[in-house]
């Protein structure tokens, strides 16, 4: 006994359900690899960015906030434009305005110095733990 005409139009439709089916697993496939190629692609800059925090915390711990200090803020931000979200790269800027403002000798004498050091201390480790799960592949 043969096929018949709807016999052969059921086997064409599943075989090219199949396809569909493993067109769009490939297609998902490819942007998966492509966001993990260009999360590969920007981890030097993402360490970059989460060692240059790391250095403004040990200034900070080390003593308080110098003119060094000030400078790698501003480095950390530069290599952060590409490469974080943009919540990060808020943050970081007004971290980066915190920082400058308490530089000055006069934020220094003030009664709530070591306390605004502390809220900013506290600002940068949560936003280095926020930049370490960004980083991650």
């Amino acid at each position: 006994m043969g096929l018949f005409v709807p016999d052969v139009a059921f086997i064409a439709l599943v075989l090219s359900s199949g396809s569909l089916a493993v067109s769009i697993a490939s297609f998902v496939l490819a942007i998966s690899a492509k966001r993990q190629a260009k999360k590969a692609a920007t981890l030097g800059f993402r360490v970059e960015a989460i060692n240059h925090l790391r250095a403004v915390l040990s200034d900070i711990d080390r003593g308080g906030i110098t003119s060094r200090t000030v400078d790698t803020i501003h480095d950390a931000m530069r290599s952060t434009e590409l490469v974080f979200s943009r919540d990060v790269r808020e943050r970081l800027h007004r971290a980066s305005a915190t920082i400058f403002r308490l530089n000055s000798p006069a934020a220094r004498g003030t009664t709530h110095y070591k306390q605004d050091i502390i809220g900013l201390r506290n600002e940068l480790q949560t936003l280095l733990t926020q930049m370490r799960q960004e980083g991650t592949l």
